[in-house]
């Protein structure tokens, strides 16, 4: 039985703890947060124990799920694999880009598994396009949310557009050349909201637009490759496809439960079983190219 404990008392925290529940090969030890109240109510939800201390908690756990507030990403999972622990860390993998390589390094150091928390790699995976040998033209995505004071701690290019950023990496596997980037809503040094355009040295284009401050939600996607493009929109569940790749309208059957097979693959990956399904090297990545979106905004 592998020992997890969970870093963050929200609802993540929650959402985490059942999956570590939903395992058979794995023991809920117990919650951390600051604010040991809610660590310990959630914790008996769980059959768990609450915990503010963190050197204490992680001498009785074998590996941490981070989901606090993603500004403490960096440090509780360094501190956690300091200490010899693998961790499974909630996207953004850190605050910063540094903090993100820091955590990689150490991992690697110490043979330590290191999953960052791309879920949603899972669903792009049931419908077929990590599959497709072709490299498409162009991604359009957009991540609108309402108004919302979760993930605000960083920019919303770090809190939601980080997953159009890490599918663009699977699809492109090429690295920005120009980067456009405009204030919609917000602080400039934390934008609730940003339009990023971005030029790839392969060529390919890519539109993206991030936000937690809308009146109304939008989440689309569309790729758009020589032979035909896939358009997604996730609220209307609406799936067009006019390629020749054969990609599978029905993803959401093929896979329920993107966070219950992270939560597996971690575990597996823990006992040798398979490689890191979402490696943190990626997870860096992901963080570095937002990081020089809000860089670049004028």
């Amino acid at each position: 039985m592998i020992k997890i404990g969970v870093a963050g008392a929200g609802v993540f925290g929650n959402n985490h703890a059942n999956k570590v529940k939903g395992d058979t090969r794995a023991q809920l030890i117990g919650i951390f947060d600051l604010h040991l109240d809610r660590a310990q109510e959630l914790a008996a939800k769980h059959d768990a124990k609450g915990f503010d201390n963190l050197e204490e908690f992680l001498s009785q756990i074998d590996a941490l799920v981070v989901a606090t507030p993603a500004v403490a990403h960096g440090g509780v999972a360094r501190a956690a694999l300091n200490a010899g622990k693998h961790c499974l860390v909630e996207k953004p993998l850190a605050a910063s880009a540094e903090d993100a390589k820091i955590l990689c390094e150490i991992s690697e150091a110490k043979g330590l598994i290191l999953q960052a928390g791309h879920q949603e790699r899972y669903i792009f995976k049931a419908m077929g396009l990590l599959d497709v040998k072709e490299t498409p033209i162009e991604i359009v995505a957009s991540r609108i949310g309402l108004q919302s004071v979760r993930g605000s701690d960083v920019s919303a290019t770090l809190d939601l557009m980080v997953h159009d950023l890490d599918l663009a990496y699977l699809l492109f596997k090429s690295e920005p050349k120009e980067i456009d980037a405009k204030l919609l809503a917000g602080d400039k040094s934390k934008p609730d909201a940003i339009e990023a355009n971005i030029i790839y040295e392969n060529g390919a284009k890519a539109k993206f637009i991030a936000s937690r401050a809308a009146e109304e939600r939008d989440r689309k996607t569309k790729i758009i490759y020589k032979n035909g493009a896939v358009e997604i929109d996730y609220i209307a569940r609406t799936f067009e496809d006019t390629t020749s790749f054969g990609l599978h309208k029905d993803f959401a059957e093929r896979i329920k439960d993107p966070m219950q097979q992270a939560m597996s693959d971690f575990i597996s990956a823990i006992l040798g079983e398979i490689p890191v399904a979402i490696p943190a090297r990626d997870g860096e990545h992901a963080v570095k190219i937002a990081q020089a979106i809000d860089n670049s905004i004028l």
